[in-house]
């Protein structure tokens, strides 16, 4: 494993830890005892290779716990200071709005808070905002982890720290809402207003919006319920899959002869697509990782899995060390991990115990070899975890998935 690797892998336990265990004020004694380990290790043993590796991880431990000391007091905690109170607040509209139950919400950048974001929640007239937009008024401020004296992890992994209701008027003010730098979230609302105006049937555009952009907003609850009993709900949230199709469909329109200029403009594709889609933990990753890998060939060095993981993980991570709590960055990361270790060998057991010339058979067999040993690879690392948050098991998840994602493949490119 890679040093980069080696890094990032354990700066992310560190964060790990701090959300897991449920008592705070231990992180700067803990990495204080960390780097004087580490310290140690390197004032008796530097001349020794063999403590590299200890040092490796004990210092990117002790660099998380400050880090996320540091986020937490710097980013979250004046949010938190103004929860349970009624103040003003400003903020620039960074999604578009959505209806509720009672109304309408949709996510804010606030002013002055160091990049925290807040879901504020209104009447319908929020359907009108537009991302860009500046807003301004007063609210009462929630704390986003605690909902009805439940501790969520939902808001938080995506670096929402407070939960704004409406009291009063809200002053709107147009902004930067003409700016390119919005056009990748205009783009995927055209493909969603662009779905529903082909496909008449709701069931249908909500399945297709889902698999193309990840909205899930238009797919009916029983369709999501069997896919998710069939071990498919993976589909609608856009990750490392939905990337491949993406790349797959690049390799089949430019020239393949011209590999640096492929990697560039799928790199500049990949970028668009993931702000287009949200930026949830799971694309974000698969971005990276496809990023990292192709500006290998650009630099002209060799490529490794490992190490465009554990770079996606730090890059995430840095941005937001609560996304370590997120199920879907979790999940994401463990199906990613499971396929890098065991893809290639699965991939051996089932492909190479054929002998035969035919060149249709080996076709076929590594199309279901290779296909099979990615879903079993990512299957067997996620089950722990669908078992934990969920209480399931499909054991037909990898049979599904050999039927279904080719196809989805195939549509997704289409």
């Amino acid at each position: 494993m890679r040093v980069l690797a080696t890094i990032a892998f354990s700066f992310a336990a560190g964060l790990f830890l701090v959300l897991l265990l449920p008592w705070s004020g231990w992180y700067l004694w803990a990495a204080a005892g960390l780097a004087l380990a580490a310290l140690g290790l390197y004032l008796w043993g530097r001349t020794q290779k063999r403590f590299r590796r200890s040092r490796l991880i004990l210092w990117p431990l002790a660099a998380s716990l400050v880090y996320f000391t540091a986020y937490q007091a710097v980013v979250q905690q004046p949010v938190l200071d103004l929860c349970g109170t009624e103040t003003a607040f400003a903020g620039t509209v960074c999604t578009w709005p959505w209806e509720t139950e009672r109304g309408a919400a949709v996510t804010v950048r606030l002013h002055g808070m160091h990049g925290a974001k807040a879901t504020y929640y209104g009447g319908e007239e929020l359907l009108t905002l537009e991302p860009g937009d500046t807003v301004s008024g007063t609210a009462r401020w929630n704390d986003a982890a605690q909902v009805a004296d439940t501790r969520l992890t939902t808001f938080t992994s995506k670096g929402i720290y407070a939960l704004l209701y409406a009291r009063g008027e809200l002053d709107v003010t147009a902004g930067s809402s003409n700016s390119l730098r919005w056009l990748p979230q205009r783009a995927g609302l055209a493909f969603q207003e662009k779905i529903r105006a082909i496909w008449d049937d709701p069931r249908t555009a909500g399945i297709i919006s889902a698999e193309l952009t990840g909205s899930k907003y238009d797919i009916a609850d029983e369709d999501y319920l069997v896919m998710r009993g069939a071990g498919l709900a993976h589909l609608f949230a856009v990750s490392g899959l939905h990337c491949a199709f993406l790349v797959t469909l690049l390799a089949l329109l430019l020239p393949r002869s011209r590999r640096r200029l492929f990697c560039g403009v799928t790199i500049c594709v990949l970028l668009f697509y993931m702000n287009m889609v949200g930026l949830s933990p799971s694309v974000v990753r698969a971005c990276i990782m496809q990023i990292a890998l192709l500006l290998a060939p650009l630099f002209r060095r060799d490529s490794d899995s490992f190490t465009s993981l554990g770079m996606a993980l730090l890059v995430i991570l840095l941005g937001n060390p609560f996304a370590a709590a997120s199920v879907s960055f979790q999940l994401s990361f463990a199906a990613t991990f499971g396929i890098v270790i065991l893809s290639g060998r699965l991939y051996r057991l089932f492909f190479d115990w054929y002998q035969g010339k035919n060149k249709h058979v080996r076709r076929v067999l590594a199309f279901a070899g290779a296909n099979l040993a990615v879903s079993l690879s990512a299957t067997i690392c996620t089950v722990p975890l669908v078992a934990y948050y969920f209480n399931m098991l499909s054991l037909v998840s990898p049979l599904a998935n050999l039927l279904a994602v080719p196809v989805a493949g195939y549509g997704f490119m289409a």
